[in-house]
């Protein structure tokens, strides 16, 4: 494992910009992705590179849309502009962000009913599960529900 290096740039990260430093202190390979150590491992580094943060990003979506009480992954705004002419995928609504050996997360929904606050808690426990279960270290895990919609009687009855 190498020293982070300012003005080493980390491929493939969906967060930093083309060109951007890695974040110092963060933990680097050569090739500039970010490695984390899970302590109850082997102690063999766990690399995150762009294939690997598509992987989780993607486990992660799926993760949440099979809760019963989420209706959807909720763009921003941002996302909405950057992505303009097509809807973005699910996975692409959830954002990693690697921050001094921990991993943070940010992700929006829509929910039904009214326990939108329990939704988010389950949902945030999820990805936290699915970090450790990747060998990441979980930081910030933000889940923000942007819209509750009511039950329909459908749903209700079947």
């Amino acid at each position: 494992m190498s020293e982070t290096n300012p003005g080493q740039t980390m491929p493939g990260a969906p967060h930093l910009v083309p060109g951007s430093p890695v974040t110092p202190g963060v933990p680097t390979t050569p090739g500039g992705r970010v490695t984390t150590r899970r302590p109850e491992t082997t102690g063999r580094p766990v690399t995150t590179g762009r294939a690997g943060t598509d992987a989780v990003r993607r486990e992660i979506a799926q993760a949440i849309l099979a809760d019963p009480g989420v209706l959807r992954v909720e763009p921003t705004l941002a996302t909405v502009v950057r992505s303009w002419s097509t809807a973005p995928d699910p996975e692409d609504l959830v954002r990693l962000t690697p921050t001094g050996g921990t991993v943070d997360v940010v992700v929006h929904l829509a929910v039904q009913g009214d326990e939108a606050r329990l939704v988010a808690h389950r949902v945030r426990e999820v990805v936290r599960g699915l970090l450790v279960g990747h060998g990441l270290e979980p930081g910030s895990v933000e889940v923000s529900v942007l819209t509750v919609e009511p039950v329909t009687s459908a749903e209700v009855t079947g």
